[in-house]
């Protein structure tokens, strides 16, 4: 995935580029791309978690209910609700407001701090993405021992995702962000 702190710098138009050649205002401009890069990171993120990991998770759960794998099916929707959960606040989290006159300024190394702390959650939703095919494989080929194996693994990566997204919590605190 490219770097989109980049990608917001080239495709500043020409308003924006004014904006950079005015003093005091230039730092406004930066930090307003920097904070839209990260936006863009998350919903990218997230819109990951929900195609790679929930539909194949949610398509998994179909095949567990025609072959009436009830027991499996309970496990298979604790871990559809947790990831639910997990997309649902990546894709709303707080992205550290930069105003022009703002009572606290969130500085442009913190929120690349931030960016690098989203950026680093593609990691865990690329490792949840193979489970979640995984599963729905094995599901498929009516290997359901290894759907309920595959249900934990899932489960505990979930849990890392949502530890490793705490952590980008308790950055934003600490700055004074949210």
């Amino acid at each position: 995935m490219a770097d989109l702190r980049d990608r917001v710098t080239e495709d500043r138009g020409l308003l924006k580029k004014i904006q950079m050649a005015i003093p005091g205002y230039r730092g406004y401009r930066i930090r307003e791309d920097l904070r839209i890069a990260d936006s863009m990171l998350r919903l990218q993120i997230a819109d990951r978690m929900r195609d790679e990991v929930l539909k194949p998770l949610e398509a998994t759960r179909e095949v567990c209910s025609r072959e009436l794998e009830l027991d499996l099916m309970n496990d298979i929707a604790a871990v559809i609700s947790a990831a639910k959960t997990t997309e649902a606040k990546i894709r709303h989290a707080e992205q550290g407001y930069s105003g022009i006159s703002p009572a606290y300024r969130v500085a442009d190394d913190e929120l690349n701090t931030l960016y690098e702390y989203d950026l680093s959650l593609l990691g865990g939703v690329n490792d949840l993405a193979g489970l979640a095919a995984e599963s729905l494989s094995a599901a498929e080929g009516g290997d359901f021992a290894a759907v309920k194996a595959n249900s934990k693994k899932t489960r505990a990566g979930i849990n890392e995702l949502q530890t490793q997204f705490g952590k980008r919590i308790e950055t934003m605190a600490n700055l004074g962000a949210i």
